[in-house]
């Protein structure tokens, strides 16, 4: 079942192999270090975590592209809000992961071998965020905030979004766990 709110991000360079050193996740990881940073800001608050949010991180690149890792905001466990403990979660599902089309890698911390439609069909209806969007008001949950990381929404994934919603943040070009930031204290609101 999914969360009430999932932040979905598109990571286009985040390399499929566990062949990074933690200590390289803007080189060799394929800016996984953007991606850990959404989740951090995506499901932990102060002295706790998010418990009715989801983050999916889309990993793109090479070798074996599209893994998507789900962190289920409800059942993770061994999750610190730091960059280097996040991505060792992911670099260890990617060993575990091998030649599987799924796994569980630790409590509340999946990895599946499905790309962007499979992943939106999981999940609640699609918003994106985009900084050329029509509304700045975001519907009421359930939902999915897609974003990119540090490059935009690629002309495919734009097609696969072609009917979801597009929610700016404002006129500046934000990162993109600041975008997630925002978005929450947005629905917090309503």
């Amino acid at each position: 079942m999914a969360a009430d709110r999932n932040f979905l991000i598109l990571g286009h360079r985040a390399r499929t192999a566990p062949d990074w050193k933690l200590d390289d996740l803007c080189g060799g990881g394929g800016r996984l270090d953007v991606l850990v940073r959404c989740v951090t800001a995506a499901l932990w608050v102060s002295h706790g975590l998010r418990r009715d949010t989801d983050a999916w991180l889309l990993l793109s690149g090479p070798p074996t592209p599209p893994v998507a890792v789900h962190f289920c905001g409800a059942t993770v466990r061994y999750l610190n809000p730091d960059e280097r403990s996040t991505a060792a979660l992911v670099r260890n599902g990617l060993v575990k992961l091998r030649n599987r089309d799924s796994v569980e890698a630790s409590p509340g911390v999946t990895l599946h071998r499905i790309g962007l439609p499979e992943v939106l069909a999981r999940l609640p209806p699609a918003v994106l965020l985009d900084e050329a969007g029509d509304t700045t008001e975001f519907p009421e949950p359930p939902l999915t905030i897609v974003l990119g990381d540090d490059r935009d929404p690629t002309e495919a994934e734009r097609g696969a979004l072609a009917s979801a919603p597009r929610v700016r943040l404002g006129d500046r070009s934000l990162l993109s766990s600041a975008c997630i930031t925002l978005a929450h204290h947005a629905l917090d609101a309503q």
